[in-house]
């Protein structure tokens, strides 16, 4: 079966839902909280937390960390994709592992004080920086937070031993705040937001010219970058599925670019509300509206 893409001309799919640095496409906002992050573990800074709401971006914005964190040969890093062990010794032989320690199971007494070693004789004997980056933060149970707050308290005069960036959904700032004594060690905080109209219509003409295409409008009516702007409400995660899903519409239609019809006939399927009209029932419970996004407000007064 041919690829839905080639069928208007693409070379690869532009809204496949991967952290692919190919189709990663910054904002001035996003790069000050990249350069800021990597600053803070270049600076030994030790914790920093990014949150935000499912598909804003997180995921996408760690890998970035990570390339240019790579890029670095004074930098040493780890990573967790999900830090939601049953214990707290496979949490600490996950980040054993993550720094290419083959730890066997000891206790979590034993595992600290390896890992402790281990970071001295990285940090201040090689003179390397070490960093860890978790996503999905918000996963993590109490008895992990706790491991992270010592973990932080290895340092030596000028320098922590290990920093820490945490990525997580918005609930994390709550779970690590109720921790006085973890949010104090947060040395900086950041929060992603929504796209604005602008920056949602850009991402995807990027995206559109990043697979092999002319521009947008040779893809998208006016009317379906519309509806498709307007009924992502500012993710991009969800910008991406309704782009791909209004094309893939309109590609088993034979139509030469997505239409409204398309647009909209994706985003009933994926259950979200279309500009001025009320959400979908589920299982009979009485239709619920969507907010009102302050800037699709001025979007629509165009």
């Amino acid at each position: 079966m041919t690829p839905y893409y080639r069928h208007f001309g693409l070379e690869r799919d532009p809204f496949l839902d991967t952290a692919d640095p190919h189709f990663y496409r910054t904002t001035p906002a996003l790069s000050r909280v990249r350069d800021r992050l990597a600053g803070g573990v270049l600076e030994s800074r030790g914790l920093q937390v990014v949150v935000g709401d499912p598909g804003t971006g997180k995921t996408s914005l760690m890998a970035q960390i990570e390339r240019e964190l790579l890029g670095r040969d004074e930098v040493r890093l780890g990573k967790i994709l999900d830090p939601s062990f049953a214990t707290e010794t496979e949490f600490l032989l996950g980040v054993a592992r993550s720094f290419g320690l083959a730890l066997p199971p000891r206790s979590p007494a034993a595992l600290k004080n390896a890992i402790k070693n281990y970071l001295y004789d990285a940090a201040v004997l090689d003179g390397l920086t070490l960093a860890l980056l978790v996503d999905e933060a918000q996963n993590a149970s109490d008895e992990i937070f706790e491991v992270l707050r010592l973990m932080l308290n290895y340092d030596v005069p000028q320098r922590k031993l290990l920093n820490v960036v945490l990525f997580g959904q918005s609930e994390l700032r709550a779970r690590i705040d109720a921790r006085g004594n973890l949010a104090d060690r947060v040395d900086d905080w950041f929060a992603l937001s929504p796209f604005d109209v602008n920056e949602a219509r850009a991402l995807i003409a990027f995206r559109v010219a990043r697979a092999g295409g002319t521009d947008a409008a040779a893809l998208f009516d006016t009317d379906a970058l519309d509806t498709i702007v307007a009924a992502a409400g500012g993710t991009p995660r969800r910008l991406l599925m309704l782009a791909h899903a209004t094309l893939r519409e309109a590609a088993a239609y034979g139509r030469p670019r997505g239409t409204r019809t398309d647009a909209e006939a994706a985003a009933r399927s994926r259950h979200l509300t279309l500009p001025g009209a009320a959400a979908p029932a589920r299982n009979g419970a009485a239709p619920a509206r969507r907010p009102w996004f302050p800037w699709l407000a001025a979007f629509r007064a165009r």
